[in-house]
């Protein structure tokens, strides 16, 4: 007997395994760390937490309902941090899976749709791995599926499904999970809640006779009503994103860095989106990715590079439309098929990594060249500060000289002077840089660099050949690398 949806069924085992293999080989790196210490403080002291990276109480926007759940999970069961975070990571994958198909069911019934979706939503990016936050290739999922924003893509997917099923059925109910999923998308990552309501309005603008007025009043307030709850959320400031600098924005250069080596792929589902446009939501799938392709295109001519993150919206829209051709079998479908799986061949070069992180190191090490592993995502991953572990306790004030061992520090909850990570959140953050930088420049006096430690209560030094303050002596060193800490 024919099951129906078990091809879909047969990925998703397949897709959950790989998953489950990279979080057993705990081969993490990355922004790692900082999801880490976010359950970690708020583990530690749920109603009230400490700021993950500099100590104090600051309203983050990484405090979300996604690290809480997970730091309540810690605190109940008594497991750490770091194991709950990467098993989070299998369920946010079973999540995302769940997602792509109740928007398929939006494109049609038929499993191929849904099961080519994944599978080009996994492959069809590029040629060149590359990993970032909201990114679904491989390589990319592979350090961030336990990431608050595989959550969300998860999220978007579903809350754009019920946006289209109310568009056709006018229910309060799907009115009522619009709010609560619009509101969760905010709070859990912002960027894609940009992301969500840009694909939104595309999609409403792409087929605007679809809409009655009152379900466009309805949807409105629907959308007043997500950002009223998401404002309730007592444990960060939402605001705090709108308010950063050019440096913030300049860091998502690298998004556009080699585009055509990290997305040329996605250019296979141009046709579809051409050929589709008289389908069921051909137009709104095409207008999501135009418009978002202009975005992208103005927001690299003025240098705003954070509207680059909607590079996975027009890819979306591009795998999206593919998948129904193909999986409907539309006409000409048997070579343009052929073509397709030649772009999925080629990008297994793109998913390679994410691929071998599923496998034991000997594996890959095997098959591979080094040269090739070494530039990979996190191929050379920075563990120089491990050997500092056992001297330093959680809550302790230690400031190091590199930003790589500040951040294995932030993840095993010591707190740093100057945060890791660009973290526009902190009203002080230039004036800590300065102190950090102050500390190891060779001319600063001794007693200005052990005024500094005192001002931020500093217990240890990290370095090579860390900068000698009274008080402080070495206490731990591994190869040039040194800890030195107070008396």
């Amino acid at each position: 007997m024919r099951v129906r949806g078990g091809g879909y069924l047969l990925l998703s085992v397949i897709v959950s395994a790989w998953s489950a293999f990279v979080a057993a080989r705990h081969a993490w790196t990355g922004d790692w760390h900082l999801h880490v210490a976010t359950v970690r403080a708020l583990a530690q002291h749920p109603l009230a937490p400490e700021d993950p990276l500099v100590g104090g109480h600051v309203r983050s926007p990484y405090f979300t309902p996604y690290t809480l759940l997970l730091a309540l999970v810690s605190r109940t069961t008594g497991v750490g941090p770091e194991a709950v975070l990467s098993w989070a990571g299998v369920a946010n994958i079973g999540l995302l899976l769940w997602g792509m198909r109740a928007f398929c069911r939006r494109l049609g019934e038929r499993t191929a749709t849904a099961v080519l979706a994944v599978v080009f939503v996994l492959l069809l990016w590029g040629t060149r791995p590359f990993a970032w936050s909201g990114f679904a290739p491989m390589a990319s999922l592979s350090f961030t599926q336990a990431y608050p924003s595989t959550v969300a893509l998860a999220l978007m997917l579903a809350c754009l499904a019920v946006l289209l099923r109310f568009r056709e059925e006018g229910r309060l109910a799907d009115l009522a999970r619009l709010v609560v999923l619009a509101a969760l998308i905010l709070l859990v990552h912002p960027f894609t809640a940009a992301e969500t309501a840009f694909v939104a309005t595309a999609f409403l603008l792409a087929r605007p006779g679809a809409w009655t007025r009152r379900r466009l009043f309805a949807l409105a307030c629907a959308g007043i009503g997500a950002l009223a709850l998401a404002a309730l959320w007592p444990y960060a400031g939402m605001s705090s994103l709108a308010r950063a600098g050019s440096g913030f924005s300049h860091i998502h250069s690298t998004l556009v860095a080699d585009a055509f080596g990290k997305y040329w792929l996605v250019l296979v589902g141009i046709p579809a989106l051409w050929h589709g446009v008289r389908l069921p939501l051909g137009r709104e799938l095409a207008v999501g990715f135009a418009a978002g392709t202009a975005v992208v295109i103005v927001a690299v001519l003025l240098g705003r590079y954070e509207f680059t993150r909607l590079i996975p919206v027009v890819a979306l829209m591009s795998h999206l439309a593919l998948a129904r051709c193909l999986g409907d079998r539309a006409a000409g479908w048997r070579p343009y098929g052929a073509v397709t799986a030649t772009a999925c061949v080629a990008g297994l070069c793109g998913a390679a990594p994410g691929i071998a992180r599923a496998l034991p190191p000997r594996v890959p090490a095997t098959l591979v060249p080094a040269t090739v592993i070494e530039h990979w995502p996190g191929g050379r991953a920075d563990h120089g500060a491990e050997f500092a572990r056992p001297y330093v306790r959680e809550g302790d004030v230690v400031m190091a000289r590199h930003a790589a061992a500040t951040r294995m520090l932030v993840g095993w909850g010591v707190r740093a002077v100057a945060p890791p990570y660009p973290y526009p959140f902190l009203a002080d953050e230039a004036e800590r840089r300065r102190a950090q930088r102050r500390m190891f420049a060779g001319g600063t006096p001794r007693e200005e660099r052990l005024a500094l430690a005192d001002r931020y209560g500093v217990r240890c030094l990290l370095g090579r050949r860390p900068p000698e303050v009274p008080g402080f002596v070495p206490v731990a060193a591994s190869g040039p690398e040194t800890l030195a800490c107070r008396r």
